[in-house]
């Protein structure tokens, strides 16, 4: 039965999705070098180690990315987001103690496994089904809380972790990613047929009956029929390769600015301002996406990793002119987590939208978790982070062309 019609209530799932997202930019996106630098400085750990450790917990953790969209499938939102939020803080309690690599592993294997049931997984179901139809700049609203992250918290883990200690920073973080893990309890709707609403606050006509109607609790589609055809493969590879290029472009930038003889201030600085520029570009993403439709949108966004990442190599040698294509690059990188999830509605709607996530995203995780690896592999054997960017282009190339040749339009379930 519908609940009590409540405008505010339900439109507060935006920013509570925007805060999942924060937490994510502050403990696996832009965070995540910095996390690195000052766990190294506690330990003494040398840094490419540890940052190309995460590989490890990358790919133990995606049976947890496939498990937990099952779970969003059977229980829905609300239950994991307050428990992966919840086993996260405890984690980054662990890691703020920790004195060896086997330490950090362990955090690395929660909070990448734990990420997909406050952020992606969750936080993306969840606006697949208040918002199917303007998904598109509503994720563009809700992913700008990764680049928040970069000018916030990222900046306090910074600024203070020298003054108050790591640990303590940790301790904070904490306590504030348990409570809005604990509000999430009372907070999310899992359908907007919850507060006797309809999703986008419009009427259904009948086409969208078929695509937006129900919930996304539907298994229409089987793994053998995602993996098997065409775009399921386009879509996995596709994106998985713009994932690494996303992860990786923010997690090497503050490396390659001390390497190019920052201090480590004035390269979260620089991250942060960077972070602005994508504020706005997520925002901007996800207007073209709703206007000019989810394919053009990702064709965009991987044209401007191409131009942007391989301008930055070219330039590497003029200083801080090489910034500039940089930013261009990285002013788009929140669409990345926007755009995997709107082509997933309008390829497959809203009813079966968790079902096919868990299968196809899990895919293109696998591929992201070669992330660190490469990062820690290439500026290792080449000597410099410019070619770690170069090759963020060089595969951002390829995603194109797959994003080109694959079928971003509705289509029915088949007939098994």
């Amino acid at each position: 039965m519908a609940g009590e019609k409540s405008f505010l209530r339900g439109y507060s799932m935006v920013l509570h999705s925007f805060l999942m997202y924060w937490i994510y930019g502050t403990l696996i996106g832009g965070g995540l070098s910095v996390l690195v630098a000052q766990y190294c400085g506690m330990t003494g750990l040398n840094s490419n180690l540890v940052t190309s450790v995460n590989t490890v917990g990358g790919f133990l953790s995606v049976a947890m990315t496939f498990l937990i969209g099952r779970w969003v499938i059977a229980r829905g939102v609300r239950g994991i987001t307050a428990f992966s939020c919840i086993g996260t803080a405890v984690g980054l309690c662990i890691l703020g103690n920790g004195t060896s690599l086997g330490i950090y592993i362990l955090w690395s294997v929660v909070s990448q496994g734990l990420y997909n049931g406050y952020s992606f997984t969750a936080t993306n179901a969840l606006i697949a089904n208040w918002f199917p139809r303007k998904k598109g700049w509503v994720m563009g609203i809700t992913t700008a809380g990764m680049m928040a992250a970069s000018f916030t918290s990222v900046l306090f883990i910074t600024v203070y972790s020298p003054k108050i200690g790591f640990t303590n920073v940790c301790y904070f973080l904490a306590a504030v990613i348990a409570m809005l893990g604990v509000v999430s309890l009372k907070w999310i709707v899992d359908t907007p047929e919850q507060c006797g609403l309809l999703p986008d606050n419009m009427p259904l006509t009948e086409r969208e009956q078929q695509e937006f109607g129900g919930g996304t609790a539907r298994q229409d589609w089987t793994a053998r029929n995602l993996i098997g055809s065409k775009d399921g493969m386009c879509y996995i590879v596709g994106f998985g390769l713009l994932f690494i290029a996303t992860t990786g472009g923010i997690t090497a930038f503050v490396p390659y600015m001390l390497e190019r003889g920052y201090s480590q201030v004035d390269a979260v600085g620089l991250m942060s301002l960077t972070s602005l520029f994508s504020l706005a570009g997520s925002f901007i993403m996800g207007v073209l996406d709703t206007r000019l439709g989810t394919k053009k949108a990702s064709l965009i966004f991987a044209a401007l990793y191409v131009i942007g990442y391989s301008g930055a190599f070219a330039l590497t040698g003029i200083d801080k002119l090489f910034l500039l294509p940089l930013w261009l690059a990285m002013a788009s990188g929140g669409a990345n987590a926007n755009l995997m999830a709107s082509t997933l509605v309008s390829q497959y709607g809203r009813a079966n939208y968790a079902s096919v996530w868990s299968v196809l995203f899990t895919g293109a995780s696998l591929i992201r978790n070669l992330c660190y690896l490469l990062i820690g592999a290439i500026a290792s054997l080449s000597g410099t982070y410019a070619r770690v960017y170069l090759f963020w282009g060089i595969i951002s190339a390829f995603s194109f062309v797959l994003l080109a040749v694959s079928n971003f339009k509705y289509r029915p379930a088949p007939q098994n």
